[in-house]
């Protein structure tokens, strides 16, 4: 049975103050790595298509029965290089995947901790009921953070390209305990995806 798992961080340009750079000019990436036992060696591919930046794996998923747990996670890490006269001023993630199902008995955990430019971001997460049966045909868990309340970092702003990491862990855990029944997590021909989308603020003269 292969299923799939799709991890996407895109991120967007956009100003209140002058016409955003077009499409590719704000992000450019490299040095993506994706490490951990949901995304084994040869089971994951990234592709980069101008600000957005994606992850695919086949191993990201779980079947349990009772009595019977697993974890499943993944680091990733991108370098990203913004164009000069920009700086982060908000950034907007979305996990959401299909296919989750269970019987009595049975829990679930599922997460995504990020930081961008040393910015720690809101963790997002969903725990399903302990003990009680679900069946989630599609989820979608949302976390905002917006970097324009402060003042920009000078570094952003002196004339130079800003160097920073984009780095996220994805996280699904699962139990089924003695006298229950099962759990899916990810079943098959549906997949997991993140995205986060970034927004940039002109540097002012």
């Amino acid at each position: 049975m292969k299923h799939s798992a799709l991890l996407a961080a895109s991120f967007a340009a956009f100003s209140t103050f002058a016409a955003a750079p077009a499409l590719g000019a704000t992000t450019q990436w490299s040095s993506a790595t994706a490490n951990g036992n949901g995304c084994p060696i040869g089971t994951s591919s990234v592709t980069i298509a101008g600000d957005e930046i994606a992850w695919v794996f086949d191993e990201f998923y779980f079947d349990l029965v009772q009595p019977e747990s697993a974890s499943r996670f993944c680091r990733l890490s991108a370098r990203a290089k913004i164009a000069a006269g920009w700086y982060l001023a908000r950034l907007d993630q979305v996990l959401s995947y299909a296919g989750v199902k269970s019987t009595w008995g049975s829990s679930l955990k599922v997460a995504a901790v990020s930081r961008f430019f040393g910015f720690t971001l809101p963790v997002i997460q969903h725990n399903y009921p302990n003990g009680t049966a679900f069946n989630s045909a599609y989820s979608e868990l949302q976390g905002q953070q917006y970097f324009s309340v402060f003042a920009p970092p000078s570094y952003w702003c002196s004339g130079s390209n800003p160097i920073g990491l984009f780095q996220s862990t994805l996280s699904a855990t699962g139990q089924v305990l003695p006298g229950g029944g099962s759990l899916s997590f990810v079943g098959q021909g549906f997949n997991v995806k993140f995205s986060a989308v970034a927004g940039y603020l002109a540097c002012q003269p």
